[in-house]
C-alpha cells in the first residue's frame, strides 16, 4: 500500500501478492487480504497508538503463539516492527465466517450450535499456565487508555439501539459502579460471526484474538446472546437452544453489562 512503509523483508516476502484492505470494524488496527499466489495471507497493522492495548498486533502474535496447538487460530508467519508500525503475517484459518456460513444456510438453530460450540471449545483451554488475565480489572484499565487516546467509541449513535445510557460518561461510571462478580476461563473477548469461522456446520478457526485472555466466559456467551438477537430479530428460541447447548441459564445482569462495555471498544 502506498500509504505504508514495509520493510525491504516484509516487501520480498509478499512480492507477487495483491493487498486488498477490509474496511470492516472500527478497530484501529489495519487488516490487508493477500492474494494472487496460491496461499491466501493477512497482513495485521498497528500504529504507537495502539501499544500496549488489545488492539496492539505484537501482543495478538503473543497470544497466537501460545494459542497454537490449543485453539484453531492463524499461523503467525512473520512479525516486525517497522518505522512506528507493527507488522504480522498469518495464515488464513480454514472455513468462512459465520455470518457468511447463516447466509449460505439461514437456520437460526445451526447458527445456535455453532455459537455454543465456539464457546465451549474456548473454555476447553486450560488457564492454569496462560500469561494473559484480561479480567475487569485490565479490561476497565485498558479503556482509560483508550479514552485518553481518543480510540473508544464513544459515539452514542453507533451503540445498541436499546442502550439506557444518555453519554459515553455516564455508561463509564456505571461499569466502574456496577461490576458483576467473574468467573474465569479462556476466553475470545471479541466473538461473533466475524471472528468464528465455519466449516460444514462446525467451528473451523478463530480470528481477531487481540481481547483473548483469562475472563469472565459470560464476555463471550454476551456478545453470542446479541449476534443472535439482532440476526433473529430476538426471537427466544436460537436463543434457548444457545443456553441449552450450554447446559446454563441466562444471567441477564452479566449478558447486559458485558454487552454494554463493548459499546466503548
Amino acid at each position: 500500500m502506498s500509504d505504508l512503509k514495509v520493510s525491504q523483508q516484509l516487501s520480498t516476502l509478499l512480492r507477487g501478492y495483491q493487498w486488498t484492505q477490509d474496511s470492516y470494524g472500527q478497530s484501529p488496527a489495519r487488516v490487508y487480504a493477500l492474494t494472487g499466489r496460491q496461499q491466501i495471507l493477512y497482513l495485521k497493522t498497528s500504529d504507537q497508538r495502539c501499544q500496549g492495548t488489545s488492539y496492539d498486533v505484537g501482543h495478538e502474535k503473543d497470544l497466537l503463539l501460545w494459542l497454537q496447538g490449543q485453539l484453531p487460530v492463524p499461523e503467525v508467519l512473520h512479525y516486525e516492527e517497522h518505522d512506528g508500525t507493527k507488522f504480522l503475517l498469518m495464515s488464513a484459518v480454514s472455513g468462512i465466517p459465520a455470518h457468511e456460513d447463516h447466509l449460505q444456510q439461514p437456520d437460526p438453530e445451526r447458527l445456535a450450535r455453532i455459537y455454543a460450540e465456539a464457546v465451549q471449545l474456548l473454555r476447553s483451554v486450560p488457564v492454569s499456565d496462560c500469561p494473559f488475565p484480561y479480567g475487569l480489572d485490565q479490561r476497565l484499565q485498558e479503556l482509560d487508555v483508550l479514552l485518553a487516546r481518543q480510540l473508544s467509541d464513544v459515539e452514542r449513535e453507533n451503540w445498541e439501539a436499546d442502550n439506557p445510557f444518555a453519554d459515553a460518561q455516564t455508561l463509564i461510571a456505571y461499569l466502574h459502579t456496577h461490576r458483576p462478580p467473574e468467573e474465569w476461563g479462556f476466553t475470545h473477548g471479541d466473538l461473533g460471526g466475524d471472528n468464528v469461522f465455519v466449516r460444514a456446520g462446525r467451528v473451523s478457526g478463530f480470528i481477531d484474538v487481540g481481547r483473548s485472555g483469562i475472563a469472565d466466559p459470560w464476555n463471550d456467551i454476551a456478545l453470542c446472546v446479541r449476534s443472535l438477537q439482532h440476526t433473529f430479530c430476538g426471537c427466544r428460541k436460537p436463543l434457548d437452544l444457545f443456553f441449552n447447548l450450554l447446559e446454563i441459564e441466562p444471567d441477564w445482569d452479566k449478558i447486559s453489562y458485558y454487552i454494554w462495555l463493548d459499546e466503548l471498544f
